[in-house]
């Protein structure tokens, strides 16, 4: 699947490629994940509690493609970022809780149509595509069952250009949650869920 995300963004470029205007970037930036997201054990029968959520950050590259008085930008980006959750030590009731980081690894593909104005600022709006490749743990004792691998969401924002460099800020939504089974050895199957929600900050240099 990934292959098929990667070709999407070939053909879009390539396609794009016949154009008069367009321009090849790099960027990278830092993202604010805004949801906290939830866990739970047997599907909410024992327990059901609020995560934390932290910064993360995403690099890719872009295209431009410029046209009648507005610009399409698709773009191929990796973004990381991270969820805690309290977990309870078992069936004893005694057992210490677990705090357990789950970062979401996923590649972007966002297509963004955007109006240049008094030749400096811009603003922005378009779906993202984002395929889930991975969740890392960060306890060891528990590992991944399963995991949701596919999201459609929402970015709209503004920035600046200065010469070939480009600064944004979006806000960016999922349309649907997001969720991942992990397993803590005998102790029990736990089911992690996040609707995404972040604020992504970055910086692009167009060749």
């Amino acid at each position: 699947m990934k292959k098929l995300i990667l070709a999407a963004f070939v053909g879009l470029t390539a396609n794009a490629a016949m154009a008069q205007n367009i321009n090849f970037g790099i960027k990278g930036g830092a993202v604010f994940n805004t949801d906290k997201g939830k866990v739970w054990q047997d599907a909410g029968n024992i327990f059901k509690k609020d995560g934390k959520a932290s910064a993360g950050f995403q690099a890719g590259a872009l295209a431009r493609i410029s046209l009648a008085g507005i610009y399409i930008q698709p773009e191929l980006l990796y973004t990381q970022f991270k969820n805690e959750y309290t977990i309870p030590g078992g069936n004893d009731t005694n057992s210490m809780e677990t705090n357990v980081g789950v970062t979401k690894k996923r590649l972007d593909i966002p297509v963004n149509v955007g109006k240049r104005f008094l030749g400096i600022g811009h603003i922005q709006a378009g779906p993202v595509f984002s395929y889930y490749f991975d969740d890392k743990l960060s306890v060891k004792d528990f590992t991944t069952a399963k995991q949701d691998e596919f999201n459609v969401g929402m970015q709209i924002g503004a920035g600046v250009e200065v010469s070939k460099l480009l600064f944004d800020l979006r806000y960016e939504f999922g349309l649907g949650k997001v969720g991942s089974d992990i397993l803590n050895g005998n102790n029990g199957q736990y089911r992690t869920e996040n609707r995404p929600q972040m604020l992504n900050l970055t910086v692009a240099y167009l060749f």
